[in-house]
């Protein structure tokens, strides 16, 4: 098996807690030979940790012959201009989300990777959650019955008071935590092209001028409302998947999903009335029955920050490696930006001095 040399820059939690957490799980497939960056404190970590000798800027990589692969773990106000720079110095690159700022700037990427021939991935492990994938099995079995509403819940309660809350630095819960409910919602829906946006965003809690509650209803032609929530508000916030179907509902979370269903063939039609309903006597009835339900579960095998992770990975090992086409296409990312957009231009007041 081949190994593949990569380089990281940023030695933050995206770049040490998770890239190089990751990448050392899958060592027959990945080998961190280099990192970029820019705070001495940290650069002595790498030493101290990895024995590694990092360089202080991103333009340190340029001119190495060795690497296969660079992790764009930078700070998320530069992900767009490091990764045109990496790919125009010949690098295939790795980005962590948000891949841009807005659907412009991806552009502006996705163009650099086609002038170059360079190839451009997006970090949207989150596709990867095994609860995620067999929630998807799940809403295909057709169990569920037509699927009315899906409700992802990123909630909390807590207070923030790091970059990640400064819009000028590309934070606020949409463009941090955002992309992945937003990816999850679009490969719910198929990524049709009609998606609608009615967004509501507030900062509550931030120290910064980021929104840290956003409410986002996705509606397309022939799909299931969606309903996406991140609330740092919530005390009892609730878990993260809800799927409600015409015969069946699912909830759960990444590490267990419980789900209850009804089969036509058990419960038969009731025939549609339009006298009053009573018993034999006369007596008014109220509309009931008992239907016979099954129920289901599942859990996870490990932990889901790994296996979505190592998923990711190992999947663009076989991109990178074997030419096998990758999940997350430069195109869904794209609509992604664009649903991003359209809740940032109804909450204008927000963003004016961002953007």
């Amino acid at each position: 098996m081949r190994t593949l040399n990569v380089a990281i820059i940023g030695y933050g939690r995206s770049g040490r807690d998770i890239h190089t957490h990751l990448l050392n799980m899958l060592p027959d497939r990945y080998r961190i030979v280099a990192y970029a960056e820019i705070d001495e404190q940290r650069r002595d970590m790498i030493w101290a940790e990895r024995r590694l000798d990092a360089s202080v800027d991103y333009t340190g990589l340029f001119g190495r012959t060795d690497l296969d692969l660079v992790v764009n773990a930078s700070f998320s106000r530069q992900h767009a201009e490091i990764s045109r720079a990496l790919m125009q110095n010949g690098f295939d690159v790795l980005s962590e989300k948000p891949a841009a700022r807005n659907e412009a700037e991806f552009d502006d990427i996705l163009e650099t990777a086609r002038s170059t021939g360079r190839r451009y991935f997006v970090f949207q492990q989150y596709r990867f959650s095994p609860a995620f994938l067999k929630i998807r099995d799940i809403i295909a079995s057709g169990q569920l019955g037509r699927i009315v509403q899906i409700s992802l819940y990123y909630d909390g309660f807590a207070r923030r008071w790091d970059w990640q809350t400064i819009h000028a630095w590309g934070g606020g819960s949409l463009l941090n935590t955002g992309p992945h409910p937003v990816d999850h919602a679009l490969a719910l829906l198929d990524f049709p092209k009609d998606v609608q946006v009615c967004a509501a965003m507030d900062c509550a809690q931030t120290s910064g001028d980021g929104e840290d509650y956003v409410k986002l209803i996705l509606k397309a032609q022939d799909r299931p409302v969606v309903d996406i929530e991140i609330s740092s508000c919530h005390a009892y916030a609730p878990k993260t998947f809800l799927v409600q179907g015409t015969r069946g509902t699912l909830y759960g979370g990444t590490e267990h999903l419980d789900w209850t269903y009804y089969r036509d063939d058990e419960n038969p039609p009731q025939p549609l009335q339009t006298r009053p309903l009573r018993n034999e006597k006369g007596e008014p009835l109220y509309c009931r029955e008992k239907l016979v339900r099954h129920t289901d579960s599942w859990d996870a095998a490990g932990p889901d920050f790994d296996e979505k992770g190592k998923g990711f990975y190992i999947a663009l090992y076989e991109t990178l490696v074997n030419g096998a086409p990758f999940a997350v296409t430069s195109e869904q990312v794209k609509q992604q930006l664009q649903v991003i957009d359209q809740a940032h231009a109804q909450n204008k007041a927000l963003f004016d001095q961002a953007f």
